[in-house]
């Protein structure tokens, strides 16, 4: 249980990390496609390893 809620907590932190700078893409580049597609694939890396630790 205890990994299970590291695994949460991390997955969180990066997600929050890459929304961030998918945002910075967005506002500060100019580069909106960067940008949208940074945060799909945070989201991705938020929800797959969950769902793959649950499988088990």
């Amino acid at each position: 249980m205890t990994t299970f809620i590291l695994a949460i907590l991390f997955c969180f932190i990066t997600c929050l990390e890459s929304t961030a700078y998918g945002i910075y893409e967005i506002r500060v580049n100019k580069n909106k496609a960067a940008g949208f597609l940074i945060i799909l694939l945070s989201i991705i890396g938020f929800i797959f390893p969950i769902s793959m630790y649950l499988k088990v």
